[in-house]
């Protein structure tokens, strides 16, 4: 009877971690996915901050330079052609 127990309390822990994980695993992805947004998001902050004069053209280059490969990236893991609002080019052949 004892060991029954011994074996029931150690089961459930376990299944306790795992869905422990599992939960930390999904927040992360879903973490990661509104940051994708939010570094589009920070870029046409900068572009609308050029546009009325607040940053030359020359720093909004230097900022674009470190914002785009972090976008690029994260489109990486989207579906293709989720990015930019288009169907991915397909080609035909025959």
């Amino acid at each position: 009877m004892q060991s029954f127990l011994i074996s029931a309390l150690g089961l459930t822990a376990f299944v306790a971690v795992g869905v422990i994980v599992l939960v930390t695993i999904r927040a992360r992805f879903r973490r990661a996915d509104a940051d994708q947004g939010s570094w589009e998001t920070t870029l046409a902050g900068y572009r609308n901050l050029r546009d009325k004069g607040v940053l030359t053209a020359e720093e909004y280059r230097k900022i674009k330079t470190l914002v785009e490969p972090r976008i690029d990236h994260d489109a990486g893991r989207a579906a293709p052609g989720a990015d930019d609002g288009h169907a991915p080019n397909v080609r035909r052949v025959g």
